[in-house]
């Protein structure tokens, strides 16, 4: 999985607005009606870096750390500790990405 492939599965497959999160491309959830706020941001993409995070919580965290060491750390900041998430892109198939991307956005979602 690369940036761009990453990017166009978000826009093409779930409902998500693109925009600028402090110099990072970010993922939200849409609207839950028209003229309303947008929704959570799900998912940072770190172009330089090559890998996202994501947002989940801790639990979400942690076991996707464990099933799938090597893919997955937590985010080394405050935010990481909350359940930040970073997926290394190269490290994951597109499986995985559309799986873990999923929780992200159910986790979003939450009332």
């Amino acid at each position: 999985m690369d940036v761009e492939g990453a990017r166009a599965i978000v826009l093409k497959g779930f409902n998500a607005e693109e925009y600028d999160h402090f110099g990072k491309v970010a993922f939200r959830i849409g609207p839950k009606k028209t003229g309303a706020k947008p929704g959570r941001t799900f998912m940072t993409l770190w172009l330089e870096e090559g890998f996202a995070v994501l947002m989940l919580n801790s639990e979400q965290q942690i076991e996707l750390i464990d099933a799938h060491p090597g893919q997955f750390e937590p985010h080394p900041s405050k935010w990481g500790e909350k359940g930040a998430t970073i997926m290394h892109l190269g490290k994951v198939n597109e499986k995985l990405f559309r799986d873990a991307l999923s929780i992200a956005v159910v986790h979003a979602a939450r009332p």
